[in-house]
């Protein structure tokens, strides 16, 4: 394998290691909010060698706990606030370095997404962006967000409204989507983005996790493809 094919195999597979964590990260801040898990033992222990150990706070453990159970089913937990913005970010984050190596994997996905290709990637590139730099607790927008990216569509002289609409059953069927409309679709204005926008109010929590899983899927698809050559 040349060096460009180890570090693909390591971006595809943060892919899959980000969503498949976000998967049972869920699963933990569902079980945090729904039973009781203070009566358990918060001693934890991490060993390096003979000589190190590093003790975790069981107070903070606790205490995190405890703030768990005051949310409903439907509300976002500190907890599972972390969990999905760093599996958010990771995603985009491998995404977008996969596709920036010229192989096998970027002519599948030029091909899967054909006019698309340049938006779905300036979007990826954006959310990463957003993600990694985010200080603020609302995830409001600095110019180091967007900027880059606007230079970008404007050098290629595209249009700075970009659109991605990626149905699963016109462009991935083998993934077999739970109806004919499932896929992804968000449109954001460049040109109308300012510093100090909530980056929500831009790309949805249901954006984010739609496009994750496709992102998800695209390896998937891509692996099987490759297995059958």
């Amino acid at each position: 394998m040349t060096d460009d094919d180890i570090l693909l195999e390591d971006t595809l597979l943060l892919v899959e290691q980000n969503f498949y964590f976000l998967n049972m990260g869920e699963f933990l801040g569902m079980l945090s909010k729904t039973e009781d898990l203070t009566d358990r033992s918060m001693f934890v222990v991490k060993k390096f060698d003979d000589e190190n150990a590093y003790y975790f706070n069981a107070d903070i453990t606790y205490g995190l706990l405890k703030n768990a159970r005051k949310y409903e089913k439907d509300e976002l937990s500190l907890f599972e606030y972390f969990v999905e913005f760093n599996a958010f970010r990771g995603i985009c984050m491998a995404m977008v370095e996969a596709l920036r190596l010229d192989g096998n994997f970027k002519n599948y996905i030029e091909n899967k997404f054909t006019n698309q290709y340049e938006d779905f990637y300036d979007i990826l590139s954006f959310v990463r962006n957003v993600l990694s730099h985010n200080t603020h607790a609302e995830i409001r927008l600095n110019e180091k967000d967007f900027a880059g990216t606007l230079k970008r569509i404007r050098r290629m002289r595209r249009d700075e409204n970009l659109s991605l609409n990626f149905q699963y059953s016109q462009s991935m069927p083998e993934i077999s989507p739970p109806n004919s409309k499932y896929g992804v679709n968000i449109s954001i204005d460049f040109l109308s983005l300012k510093i100090g926008d909530e980056f929500l109010q831009i790309v949805s929590l249901w954006d984010l996790f739609m496009l994750s899983e496709l992102c998800f899927n695209l390896v998937l698809s891509f692996r099987n493809l490759e297995q059958s050559k």
